[in-house]
């Protein structure tokens, strides 16, 4: 019980540090009502006018095909940014929901094993969110501070003054002083709701494997009152399905425009690659593909484990159970049949298929464009 009070405490720090990503995002250190309740939306109005920079900088665009690949990436991060950024603005009452259903599943349990399990998976799960925020953040700030360096090196303009037009010969010291600003303050932002997103959905897999472990020990002989287990597993697998559909309703945009637009920049990078290659460019290309691999990988775990619920329930010895019981086995069997995912447009499953046939169509492209040259 220690062990899982441990983990309580574990998820306390991650829960707290989330909440204090998600003031930020609102913007809570400005007095209420000083913006006529619009102040919540601060950091979207920056991203917008980032964007804006971005645009501009592109009307004036001049350079190799390798530096436009650079603004580009830059409008459709800070796309991406900005529908993650609606979440926590929009949703705040379901995500919290969430947080507060996940750390409920961290309390005592009535079954020893279950509480074991639940030990042992929230452990491993908030291991892994740990790592993964890590690395992000690590991956994410050495990109930028590989493209503000090249942008300032090269002459190359990301993010052009709005009011300021950029002409040849002349100096661009203030763009440069401009970009040098905006792309670690656009890094740190882009980070926030990412950690938001990794957490809840990392915890969804850990929950999964909880939920397996508890249909298995519907086999245990020395389990007492096995009817009673029996609708505890039945009440989890409903509350487990109708969070997810909060989790997916609430990032469904998110979700759509992300898997797109990576899907794009990945098949882009082949073409770039392809053309001109720099080594100053690797870090903002493992970036770009560790965003869409993570994306892909998360939607193939919970698809696998979804669907492994119905051999599960199956293997168990459900025969064993009265008439009654099996209607139950048999009510989840059904649901279960028809598992749950991640889906871009609502159509289209993220998964590793998709990541495979990105990557297929990017080295596709590439093989055409050394073949016409």
């Amino acid at each position: 019980m220690a062990d899982l009070t441990k983990c309580y405490s574990e998820f306390i720090k991650i829960e707290n540090f989330l909440n204090f990503l998600m003031k930020i995002i609102r913007f809570s250190i400005i007095p209420r009502n000083i913006l006529f309740g619009f102040e919540r939306y601060t950091i979207i109005y920056i991203l917008i006018y980032y964007n804006i920079t971005s645009f501009i900088a592109l009307s004036y665009f001049k350079g190799t095909m390798m530096e436009g690949f650079i603004i580009i990436v830059m409008l459709l991060g800070l796309i991406q940014a900005i529908v993650k950024l609606l979440v926590p603005l929009n949703n705040e009452k379901e995500l919290n929901g969430l947080l507060l259903w996940i750390r409920a599943l961290h309390q005592d349990y009535s079954y020893d094993f279950v509480t074991q399990a639940a030990r042992i998976h929230f452990s491993t799960i908030q291991f892994v969110i740990k790592i993964f925020m890590k690395i992000i953040f690590t991956v994410y700030v050495v990109a930028g501070v590989g493209v503000i360096s090249y942008a300032n090196y090269t002459d190359l303009i990301i993010h052009a003054i709005p009011w300021m037009s950029v002409k040849e010969n002349e100096s661009h010291i203030y763009h440069y002083i401009h970009q040098t600003i905006i792309l670690p303050s656009a890094t740190a932002i882009i980070v926030a709701p990412e950690c938001i997103l990794i957490t809840i959905g990392f915890y969804f897999i850990g929950i999964q494997y909880v939920f397996r472990d508890m249909i298995q020990h519907l086999n245990d002989s020395y389990l007492k009152n096995k009817r009673q287990f029996l609708r505890a597993v039945y009440n989890f697998h409903s509350t487990l399905l109708k969070k997810f559909k909060i989790f997916n309703d609430i990032y469904f945009y998110v979700l759509t425009i992300q898997a797109g637009s990576s899907a794009f920049m990945v098949v882009l990078i082949f073409y770039v690659i392809r053309i001109e290659t720099n080594i100053i460019f690797v870090p903002l290309i493992i970036a770009i593909l560790l965003q869409f691999a993570l994306l892909c990988f998360f939607g193939d775990l919970i698809y696998s484990k979804t669907e492994d619920i119905f051999t599960n329930l199956y293997l168990t010895k459900w025969y064993e159970f009265n008439v009654s019981d099996q209607n139950v086995f048999l009510m989840m069997m059904i649901i279960s049949q028809n598992p749950f995912g991640l889906k871009a447009a609502g159509m289209y499953d993220i998964n590793i298929v998709m990541f495979i046939q990105v990557i297929k169509a990017g080295i596709s492209i590439c093989a055409i464009l050394y073949a016409f040259t």
